[in-house]
């Protein structure tokens, strides 16, 4: 379980958001234990829908910087949907390439959730298998293989009254190395305590690749960021 200390960070405009980018590189993009394949960016009251989701193309074009710059590939996109997400989740990876980031955007919503991380990985390394075998034989979707997790789950804090969050996570799943060559995936899942159908709780998703170009183009890059339409895809 990690402290709220070691991966959330605060950003009250753009910039401070963007300054933060290499913080936000170390903490997701790992190659070891030592940092725990997650960050959480609270957002100061104020910012829209659409700044939080023009905020998280930039984040997206400043972590690809990084990882070029490290010699690690720059990022590319899957997948952007923006949906009303009011149903509790087992732990899982989204549906992705091995190696891949998940950056989810959430708005202020007045619905009661939870959100956990599990480092399925270091489950996987302490039993001397791979994430792959890991997922086959103690899938945590079925009670025994949540259970294995119990010691690796952290729970997120609350979000404030009014803000808007940026969570970003490893969603890779190759095997840790000597070589500190793979970055270490983690899973995630959500528990909605008090679903509304009066209310809305709106998740502004985007899936990134490694070494792969981008799927999607500048123009529906752009449409994300301008769309009202709320569905469980947009491109």
């Amino acid at each position: 379980m990690s402290d709220s200390a070691a991966y959330c960070l605060n950003a009250v405009d753009r910039e401070h958001l963007l300054a933060q980018a290499e913080m936000v590189f170390d903490l997701v993009w790992r190659v070891d234990f030592t940092a725990p394949g997650f960050a959480l960016l609270n957002i100061a009251p104020g910012p829209d829908s659409h700044t939080l989701r023009s905020w998280m193309v930039d984040l997206k074009r400043r972590l690809g910087e990084f990882g070029v710059s490290r010699g690690r590939g720059s990022f590319a996109y899957k997948s952007m949907a923006r949906f009303d997400q009011q149903e509790t989740t087992k732990f899982h990876l989204d549906g992705a390439p091995e190696q891949s980031l998940l950056m989810l955007g959430y708005e202020a919503s007045r619905v009661h959730s939870r959100l956990f991380l599990a480092d399925y990985t270091r489950a996987a390394h302490d039993l001397s298998i791979s994430p792959q075998q890991f997922l086959h034989e103690f899938n945590p979707m079925y009670k025994k293989g949540e259970d294995l997790l119990g010691r690796y789950i952290t729970e997120l804090p609350q979000p404030h009254d009014g803000h808007s969050r940026i969570l970003l996570v490893n969603n890779s799943s190759l095997p840790h190395t000597e070589a500190r060559t793979n970055p270490l995936g983690v899973m995630h899942k959500a528990i909605i305590v008090t679903p509304d159908n009066a209310e809305r709780r709106i998740v502004n998703s985007t899936m990134l690749a490694v070494g792969e170009a981008d799927e999607i183009g500048q123009e529906q890059q752009q449409d994300f960021v301008a769309t009202d339409e709320i569905s469980q895809k947009v491109y």
